[in-house]
């Protein structure tokens, strides 16, 4: 991969930056490359022509060269950077010195945008949690580790130290290959987990210490360093034994009761989606409780110019905002002043946008960002913020 094109995965600072425009957002949909197949070819040439047209229009081309040859330079790249798997979207943003390309695992646009800030809004649902997560699946004497996303799971390598531990811990259950604590490459679209089922012969003492170990694998090796969610999978059995004794940071209290040995990626795919959702959700609907007690104390706001100086206060813990919803308009970061604009007839986005503001701002501040059903939304505005004091 080229190193002038940079690959994010979570929020960046670089994305709220002040950096000199033009500034160039595109979103396009891909729906996984097949041999000769120029589907995502010719409708990212479409976005990049939208993009220098409206350049062209507003910009004399000596102020737009560097963001001319940069998005060639995605162009050339493009079936490197477009994900083969159908569903997604790529994000690609471009100014005259840098290019940021965000793979996303659900479906967005296609977009093209050009303004003094990044269009980030499009890539809330990639910031928002649960958006990546682990599945930990369990049964009495194997145990497997999977990272997903909304529209995908990968298995785990497992580090060498575990594979090394369990061998010298477990001699009777490792039988000297990688597949008695790792299992069968899974694929998008395959079963996976080919003939791994639990032994039943495996006694309760002996899974109950298997279980100890698994804990400290995931605990000491797997998980560092990350906040992901962890979703357990296994029987409800083994879901009240595992969790009597677990440690693992950000362990959901839901999890999957089935035994990860008979569910076939599509099906282990949707299930996690689900925990991931009404857990969301309950986070969701639990600050917008604390939201209805603190607003008349002044501890959250459905006004615009409040949310605007308290985003410049640096005091929103949670930022609301309507799905759909569609605000012309922006707030000057350092003021904290909003203005609004009049709405196009035809309803198209063609400029700044105040919720995509909002929501750059929040999240440089470490707030939690909800999109959510307009009706969830107290007052009118379509935007509310809880206040951290």
């Amino acid at each position: 991969m080229n190193d002038d094109i940079t690959i994010l995965a979570d929020f960046d600072s670089a994305l709220y930056e002040q950096v000199e425009p033009p500034l160039v957002s595109l979103y396009l949909p891909t729906h996984g490359r097949v041999p000769g197949d120029d589907q995502d070819r010719i409708e990212f040439k479409n976005l990049v022509d939208q993009a220098r047209g409206k350049l062209a229009q507003e910009r004399e081309r000596r102020e737009y060269k560097g963001v001319d040859e940069r998005l060639d330079q995605v162009a050339a790249h493009l079936d490197d950077l477009a994900s083969a798997v159908p569903g997604g979207s790529l994000a690609v943003l471009v100014g005259n010195d840098r290019t940021y390309v965000y793979q996303l695992s659900y479906e967005v646009g296609p977009l093209a945008f050009v303004g003094e800030r990044f269009y980030v809004r499009p890539l809330l649902r990639n910031f928002q949690f649960g958006s990546h997560y682990f599945l930990l699946g369990l049964s009495a004497d194997r145990f497997a580790f999977v990272h997903g996303d909304f529209g995908s799971l990968d298995r785990v390598e497992m580090p060498q130290e575990v594979l090394d531990e369990f061998s010298e811990e477990f001699p009777l259950v490792y039988d000297g290959h990688e597949g008695a604590l790792d299992y069968a490459s899974l694929e998008n679209h395959l079963p996976p987990y080919h003939g791994w089922k639990s032994r039943n012969d495996v006694k309760k003492e002996e899974a109950e210490k298997f279980f100890q170990y698994v804990n400290r694998a995931v605990t000491d090796h797997l998980v560092q360093g990350t906040e992901l969610p962890v979703i357990l999978v296994s029987l409800p059995e083994h879901q009240t034994a595992f969790r009597r004794i677990s440690t693992v940071p950000h362990l959901l209290n839901e999890g999957i009761e089935k035994d990860i040995g008979g569910i076939e990626a599509p099906e282990l795919l949707a299930d996690a989606k689900a925990v991931i959702e009404h857990v969301r959700e309950a986070r969701a609907d639990e600050l917008l409780e604390k939201l209805g007690d603190a607003e008349p104390h002044g501890g959250g706001s459905t006004d615009l110019e409040a949310i605007g100086l308290a985003l410049v206060e640096r005091k929103v813990r949670a930022l609301f905002v309507a799905e759909g919803a569609y605000i012309p308009g922006g707030f000057n970061d350092e003021t904290g002043e909003v203005y609004l604009f009049e709405r196009e007839p035809h309803g198209r986005f063609q400029g700044p946008e105040l919720a995509d503001d909002f929501a750059r701002a929040a999240l440089a501040q470490d707030a939690e960002v909800f999109e959510l059903d307009p009706e969830k939304i107290p007052g009118d505005s379509g935007m509310a913020a809880l206040y951290r004091y």
